[in-house]
């Protein structure tokens, strides 16, 4: 009897010794970084003891490491019941991948509350912050209709970007310089290509920054840099609305949320310089690259471009309709996955809640995209001549000259459509605008409407030449 008892002691003992060998092993994988070694090694001696809390924090922690997070929440809420202080931020970095930020939040002040370690306070006092800032942009995400969205190559995301002739040009620095440019700037040229807004790197710069020249005698003029904002990243991908006040770029700067995010800044002309620029937010921007924000507002349609959820050489351009006015989701009174949808932009479909809307926005880019260029142009019109002539066609003229005169007088006609939408699309803007920016509307509405008043003056002068010198060649 006494035998046998010794024998199975010394069994126990053995046992024991060997679970505490494989437990100091499996903690030095651990600590060395091997996870995917010392999992299986915790997962054994888990089952054999599966209340003790260190256990369920080291194979928790492999599993997470290890990309194995489907049963690991209980085990780390577990430990950190038990005051295993890492358990906390693993936590919050397990809801943050889940994009519960607010319980993130949470875990991430109960880790500072007792951590120790200088550098990971640091790191988890940024990782709080950030996701503080994701919770309330997902609160605040807009309610932006997206009828279209086009997946292509990325060095010719461009492609995509059908908006017609009422925005200008948009183009990469080298393209529309025709020269070598290493460092990826882009570039904006207004509708009356006066003007150009563009990225590059400067003597002196080593990032990405925005610069402005104008036209002078043919030529592009002396390249100055943006004042008022500096975001400490790369500022690049700029677009002016044609109000020459609203410029829209993106920064991987201060303020993103990773990557490239889109911001939206405006001209301050008594201060001469940009106002601060602000983050637009979601469903705009993401924790990927999101870039080119671009607007059409004759057509009122938008364009920008994101590599969220894209593989590597990829992106995806959405098509949108801008909001007079920024309205957001109603996010206290929404199911969270359906908000947290809405600013990821997981389904388009989603967002196209009013059909007048998005049939009004689908035919304004089925005329965008078909549109022919503006030379040359013999689509049919109606112009009454006198009352025995009306032409519907270039080729009815008889007078080269009274030709080439229409030709202006149509090109002369589209601008004053483009410049009568928008100077209504700015009286609806300075209707609901903070004093700020109505002082810089004041001043665009005004020029806007001087400027309809004398093309309506102008074209009715031509109308009057044109008939007078086709009749002349009539009656010869």
């Amino acid at each position: 009897m006494k035998y046998t008892l010794s024998i199975i002691l010394v069994a126990l003992l053995s046992f024991n010794v060997a679970i505490a060998q494989n437990k100091n092993t499996a903690r030095k994988l651990f600590l060395a970084g091997e996870y995917a070694e010392a999992k299986p090694m915790f997962e054994k001696l888990l089952s054999r003891n599966p209340k003790n809390s260190e256990l369920n924090y080291w194979y928790a922690v492999c599993c997470y490491e290890t990309k194995d997070t489907a049963d690991i929440k209980e085990m780390l809420e577990f430990a950190a019941s038990r005051k295993i202080t890492n358990a906390y931020r693993y936590l919050g970095d397990l809801c943050a991948d889940s994009a519960l930020y607010t319980e993130a939040a949470v875990h991430y002040e109960d880790f500072l509350s007792l951590c120790s370690d200088d550098s990971l306070t640091a790191l988890y006092k940024e990782k709080l912050s950030s996701v503080n800032r994701l919770s309330r942009m997902i609160n605040t995400t807009e309610k932006v209709c997206v009828i279209d969205s086009f997946v292509v190559d990325k060095d010719k995301f461009l492609s995509a970007y059908k908006m017609g002739r009422d925005v200008g040009l948009l183009a990469s620095v080298a393209d529309f310089f025709d020269e070598d440019d290493e460092d990826g700037g882009y570039l904006a040229e207004t509708e009356r290509g006066t003007d150009i807004y563009y990225a590059m790197k400067n003597e002196g710069d080593s990032l990405l920054k925005l610069y402005h020249s104008s036209k002078v005698d043919k030529e592009w003029g002396r390249p100055s840099k943006l004042a008022g904002f500096e975001t400490n990243g790369n500022d690049n991908y700029p677009f002016m609305l044609a109000d020459g006040v609203t410029l829209y770029f993106a920064s991987d700067g201060d303020g993103s949320i990773g990557g490239y995010d889109i911001f939206i800044t405006r001209y301050d002309n008594e201060a001469s310089r940009f106002l601060r620029p602000d983050n637009v937010g979601m469903p705009f921007n993401s924790q990927a690259n999101d870039y080119m924000l671009a607007i059409n507002e004759v057509a009122n349609l938008g364009w920008f471009a994101s590599d969220r959820r894209q593989p590597e050489g990829k992106v995806c351009v959405y098509v949108f309709v801008p909001n007079a006015s920024a309205v957001k989701y109603d996010a206290e009174n929404m199911p969270y996955n359906k908000l947290l949808s809405c600013a990821r932009l997981t389904a388009i479909a989603a967002t196209q809640v009013d059909e007048d809307v998005v049939r009004e926005a689908r035919r304004q880019q089925t005329i965008l995209f078909y549109e022919q260029p503006e030379e040359g142009d013999d689509a049919e019109f109606f112009f009454v001549i006198d009352n025995a002539a009306d032409y519907t066609a270039l080729s009815d003229f008889r007078s080269a000259e009274a030709r080439e005169l229409f030709i202006k007088w149509q090109k002369g006609s589209i601008a004053l459509q483009k410049n009568e939408a928008l100077l209504q699309c700015r009286r609806d803007e300075y209707a609901t605008a903070n004093d700020v920016v109505k002082k810089n509307l004041s001043a665009e509405i005004m020029r806007l409407e001087r400027q309809v008043e004398l093309d309506a003056s102008t074209l009715e002068l031509m109308e009057y030449e044109i008939r007078k010198l086709e009749l002349k060649k009539l009656h010869r």
